[in-house]
C-alpha cells in the first residue's frame, strides 16, 4: 500500500545520515552490505536474479533492433522482455526499501557498445524536488570486459553538492558541464572504478554519483547493457538542464510509470510551477501513442 504524502521521507532514507542508515540496517539486515555501499560509495552491485529467458529475450532483440545505431531509447515500447527487466518486481522492492517512497521506472536506454560517454550525474538530466528521488540500475547482458570500454564510476561523489543550471551559466555549453565535472574530479581527488559486472549482474548508482564510459581499447568488443532510470512517488520531476534562467522556471517532466502503465503528474506541492492543461493533455496524447506493451 502507497503510504501517505505526509508519511513519505524528505530525504532518500539511504542518504540521510548515519542514524538514518542505521535504522535500514536494523531493519533489513539482509541488505547491509547494499545499504553500506550505496550510502558510503554511491553505488552498489547486486544480483537481482532476473530470469534467464528474459536476459536471453533482450540480448536477441537488441542484437538485431540496434541496426548500427548502438543504442535503443525506451526500447519497452516495442519489446516486453526490455520492459520486464525494467519492472523486476526484487529491484523495484529494495529501491522502495532505500528511499522510503515507492520506486517506479521511467526509462530504458540499451546499448551495443561502450559509451565512452564523459563523466556526468544524472541530477543534471533528471532531478526532482524534494531532491535525490532518482536513480539508475545499470544491467550487464553479458560479462563485461574491462577491453569493452566498461561503466566508469567516481565512489563518494554522491555526497558533492548537487550541480545547478544556474551554476553553469546561461550561455554554456554542455561542454562546459562537462568541464565542470572534470574540475570536480580533480579538485576532490576523485578516484575511479569500473563495473566489470557479470551477466544478470546490477549496478545501483545513486542520483548524483558521477559516471560515464570508459574508452574502448578493442573495437570488436560488445558491451550488451541495459540501463533503467527510476523516480519515486509523490515528487515534482524536472530537467535541470533545461532549466529557464531567465524566468527561473523548472522543465517539469510527466514520467511514464512503465510498472502501473500511466502518467505521473508532477506535485505541484513541491513546486510553485506546473504544466499547463494544454500542456499535460498534449503530452499524454503523445506519450499514449508511444505506450508500451503489457510486460
Amino acid at each position: 500500500m502507497t503510504a501517505r504524502a505526509s508519511e513519505l521521507p524528505e530525504i532518500p532514507l539511504i542518504e540521510n545520515g548515519a542514524e538514518a542508515c542505521a535504522v535500514l540496517t536494523e531493519t533489513y539486515p539482509e541488505l547491509a552490505e547494499t545499504i553500506a555501499s550505496l550510502h558510503e560509495r554511491g553505488f552498489a552491485i547486486i544480483d537481482p536474479k532476473f530470469d534467464p529467458a528474459d536476459l536471453d529475450a533482450v540480448d536477441a532483440y537488441c542484437r538485431t533492433a540496434f541496426d548500427g545505431a548502438g543504442r535503443i531509447q525506451d526500447g519497452g515500447i516495442q519489446d516486453p522482455s526490455i520492459g520486464r527487466l525494467a519492472v523486476h518486481r526484487p529491484v523495484l522492492n529494495l529501491l522502495t526499501k532505500l528511499y522510503g517512497r515507492r520506486a517506479f521506472p521511467f526509462q530504458t536506454l540499451n546499448f551495443e557498445f561502450g559509451t565512452q560517454q564523459q563523466p556526468h550525474s544524472d541530477t543534471f538530466h533528471f532531478d526532482s524536488s524534494p531532491g535525490r528521488f532518482m536513480c539508475g540500475v545499470w544491467v550487464a547482458l553479458e560479462d563485461i570486459s574491462p577491453d569493452a570500454g566498461p561503466l566508469i564510476y567516481y565512489p563518494g561523489s554522491h555526497k558533492l553538492p548537487v550541480l545547478r543550471r544556474a551554476e553553469i551559466g546561461g550561455e554554456q555549453t554542455y561542454l562546459d558541464y562537462e568541464k565542470h565535472i572534470a574540475g570536480l574530479i580533480a579538485e576532490h581527488g576523485l578516484q575511479p572504478e569500473y563495473g566489470l559486472l557479470k551477466r544478470g549482474q546490477a549496478l545501483i548508482w545513486s542520483a548524483n554519483l558521477i559516471h560515464g564510459g570508459s574508452r574502448r581499447t578493442n573495437q570488436a568488443l560488445t558491451r550488451l547493457s541495459q540501463v533503467t532510470h527510476y523516480y519515486f512517488e509523490d515528487c515534482a520531476y524536472h530537467t535541470p538542464l533545461d532549466y529557464d534562467l531567465e524566468r527561473g522556471t523548472h522543465f517539469i517532466r510527466q514520467p511514464f510509470d512503465l510498472s502501473r502503465r500511466k502518467h505521473v503528474l508532477s506535485q505541484r506541492k513541491h513546486l510553485d510551477e506546473q504544466l499547463s492543461w494544454r500542456e499535460i493533455l498534449a503530452q499524454r496524447w503523445h506519450l499514449w501513442r508511444q505506450r508500451p506493451p503489457r510486460f
